[in-house]
């Protein structure tokens, strides 16, 4: 059975890109969408156990330096990134394992064209690469049923176009086709109106997805997304969203005037609610790890790296005030390296 956009929404989608929040629609995309018909939804996490992954980069630096002060991170699932067909292989492998254990793997697709805006060399060279590393993620996925993320920052972003939201929906159809559930990336509430953000999204494919993630690898606080979530759920025909809670714990940093890049590696920050599905809020399908906790945002903050720190990892356990005293207190004490 379809759904369709029933008129009410579709005013509310029009009101919403004429308020606006300041943000310039991108003129590209038909600015009024007729009705649409959407996916019957598949509510993945509904009764799902989430897959705890032991092979990220730092459980392995877990198991290397005995370091049980981590455990707040390892014992709970993330997300597998795919940022590039030199992943996949790996991904067939947890895939295996988390349908041998009946639970519920999470990764994310990260391989637009151009994927950071300005430098043509991230990301997949062009429209075919890409479609061919689509189609290896759907077969390293093989039989497991998986929630997919879809390419963060990619639908939000200054250099999204026509072009690229077509290659995102036709990859969203190719894996729900084969049983996944996808979410679209749809930024953060501090980033595009919901109505601006409907618009990319109706562009993208979400009739096919099963919603839309909010949050990635960002700290807008979780109260703050599900409202903007809610809203921009009503625009698209009531799908629904997750959130990343990975590192909101202490809500977004505040503005620096010494830093136009407070938000990379800030120094307060925390483990934001633990993974887990939603049952009690409208829309809400589930909180989610998607960023992994303790990786390095870049060369910034104190860091000379975009990987694994044992120092971010420290940060975000000692801030987390839902964890146990004696949990927080352990990182504290933890040696630096």
């Amino acid at each position: 059975m379809t759904r369709r956009l029933v008129p009410a929404a579709v005013l509310a989608l029009v009101a919403a890109l004429a308020a606006g929040c300041g943000h310039t629609p991108d003129t590209t995309l038909h600015p009024d969408p007729p009705s649409v018909r959407y996916a019957p939804p598949k509510h993945p996490f509904r009764g799902a156990a989430l897959y705890v992954d032991r092979d990220t980069a730092v459980a392995r630096w877990q198991a290397a330096h005995d370091a049980d002060w981590l455990d707040p991170i390892t014992t709970r699932p993330q997300a597998r990134w795919v940022n590039s067909p030199h992943d996949v292989p790996a991904v067939g492998v947890l895939a295996e394992r988390a349908r041998r254990r009946g639970q519920l793997p999470v990764v994310v697709a990260y391989w637009i064209p151009n994927r950071g805006c300005a430098n043509h060399r991230e990301g997949a060279p062009d429209a075919a690469a890409y479609r061919d590393y689509i189609g290896k993620l759907i077969r390293a996925l093989g039989r497991t049923r998986s929630a997919v993320v879809m390419e963060p920052d990619a639908i939000a972003a200054d250099c999204f176009d026509t072009a690229r939201g077509k290659l995102i929906a036709e990859a969203t159809k190719r894996l729900a086709d084969a049983g996944h559930a996808v979410y679209l990336d749809a930024g953060h509430s501090k980033w595009r109106s919901t109505g601006e953000t409907a618009q990319r999204l109706l562009a993208s494919g979400i009739t096919s997805a099963e919603g839309f993630a909010v949050n990635v690898s960002n700290r807008q606080t979780t109260e703050d997304s599900y409202r903007w979530g809610r809203e921009l759920s009503d625009l698209v025909g009531g799908r629904e969203f997750v959130i990343d809670t990975s590192r909101n714990g202490a809500g977004p940093p505040p503005d620096d005037p010494n830093r136009d890049d407070e938000w990379c590696n800030p120094a307060r920050q925390a483990l934001g609610e633990p993974p887990r599905a939603v049952s009690d809020r409208p829309g809400l399908a589930a909180l989610l790890w998607i960023k992994d906790p303790g990786e390095s945002d870049g060369k910034c903050g104190g860091e000379k790296t975009y990987l694994f720190t044992p120092a971010q990892a420290r940060t975000l356990i000692a801030g987390a005030a839902w964890l146990p005293a004696g949990e927080r207190a352990a990182a504290r004490a933890a040696p630096s390296a």
